[in-house]
């Protein structure tokens, strides 16, 4: 395990942060690699009921690290193509974790790092946090980001976003539904840790229930949905 993210307990909750400070909390490879570890990790643990992301220092995450690309020497195709199916994948894995994902962000919250907080089930935000999208402006693509938030926010909203590349503070990414909570900063981990304890109190059973059929309910038109939860109730009957 390296110190690229730092893990403890307190109770239920497990509290990962991203320890890239002087860096803004870039996403490196292998930070990702080692979150998406860590996150692995505490999924399977039982005694794991919530899940706090944070990232240390004045940002949550600044987003890629650019550092990680040499436009002088072009990477192979086979080299990105692995690298992008590999943060896919951890995409992938945010939005179907069992384990509820509380999100705790402040300062920058761009690109892949505003990625990664609005795929959690709750953020919290400081009153500092600026939320964006600056992929384009960059000359990059900004395939990997736009499945979830067009996803969360709609068509024209995430256009907007993901092709204008301003900046919005925590104010306008809750309107746009991005977000729960805007505090001031020195409240935020002490807000998401009060959900967190809220969330941890009760029946797990329950919750895994009640966010697997959210989520599988946010994908499907109404009449089916209405079918899922009908079935999911028979389910919740069964355990109880």
């Amino acid at each position: 395990m390296s110190d690229l993210v730092l893990s403890r307990d307190q109770g239920a909750i497990r509290f990962i942060a991203m320890n890239r400070p002087d860096k803004l909390n870039a996403m490196s490879e292998a930070l990702v690699d080692e979150l998406a570890e860590q996150l692995r990790v505490a999924d399977a643990d039982p005694a794991v009921a919530v899940i706090v992301i944070s990232g240390e220092g004045r940002a949550f995450s600044a987003g890629a690290d650019l550092s990680d690309w040499d436009a002088d020497n072009p990477t192979p195709a086979r080299e990105v193509a692995a690298g992008l199916t590999r943060v896919m994948a951890f995409y992938r894995q945010l939005v179907t974790m069992n384990t509820p994902l509380i999100a705790a962000v402040q300062g920058y919250v761009l690109g892949g790092g505003c990625n990664l907080a609005i795929s959690c089930d709750l953020v919290v935000a400081g009153e500092s946090a600026i939320f964006g999208y600056p992929e384009v402006r960059l000359g990059l693509a900004a395939t990997g980001v736009t499945p979830n938030l067009v996803h969360q926010i709609g068509r024209k909203a995430a256009f907007e976003l993901l092709t204008l590349c301003e900046n919005i503070d925590a104010q306008q990414a809750r309107g746009f539904g991005m977000i729960n909570r805007v505090v001031p900063d020195d409240q935020v981990l002490a807000t998401a840790t009060t959900m967190a304890e809220k969330l941890a109190s009760f029946n797990g059973d329950a919750l895994w229930l009640t966010k697997q059929t959210l989520r599988r309910a946010a994908d499907l038109p109404l009449d089916r949905a209405i079918d899922l939860g009908l079935d999911m109730g028979f389910t919740a009957k069964m355990y109880q």
